[in-house]
């Protein structure tokens, strides 16, 4: 893969065992993650996950990665409520119980990006709730509710006050 070329996450599971670099002697690769540092490999079309040598205390949580790539509860691509994508924003008698659509990764970023500005546009930056419960972690790179303001600060054109929704 070229530097700065995009994939799609199901690119990467649904193919794994059709890549000659994912045979049973491929090597282990280095990675990260929040449950610190780990090797992987594909053995057929299985990941295989091991810690890092060196972590005397090696996260078991690394452990759910193979089940998780392919497990039910996983959302694999974006989704959107039928409802909106065929009449937009607004009240919807079957909110709650209306199916999901999925959509590609270019198309949800396209709506997403239109719904922010027609807030923005007609509400002003402070319309949107700049906020999340997001994951839990150490640092503040990886802190959900930082990474939601940065993002709203350049998409907004100015960053939106926590505090603004009581």
């Amino acid at each position: 893969m070229a530097s700065g070329e995009r994939f799609r996450m199901t690119e990467v599971t649904d193919n794994a065992a059709s890549d000659p670099l994912r045979q049973s002697d491929a090597p282990f690769r280095p990675h990260t993650s929040h449950w610190g540092v780990f090797s992987a490999r594909w053995q057929g079309d299985e990941l295989e996950v091991r810690p890092h040598p060196d972590d005397p205390d090696p996260n078991r949580i690394i452990e759910n990665f193979p089940g998780a790539l392919r497990h039910r509860a996983r959302v694999a691509q974006p989704m959107v409520r039928r409802g909106w994508l065929e009449n937009g924003p607004g009240p919807d008698d079957r909110r709650g119980r209306d199916e999901f659509v999925p959509l590609s990764w270019e198309a949800a970023s396209d709506l997403l990006g239109a719904e922010l500005a027609r807030v923005r546009d007609r509400f002003g930056a402070g319309a949107v709730f700049g906020g999340s419960y997001g994951w839990s972690s150490a640092g503040r790179f990886h802190h959900a509710q930082s990474q939601v303001h940065r993002f709203l600060n350049v998409a907004m054109g100015g960053y939106v006050k926590v505090g603004q929704f009581i």
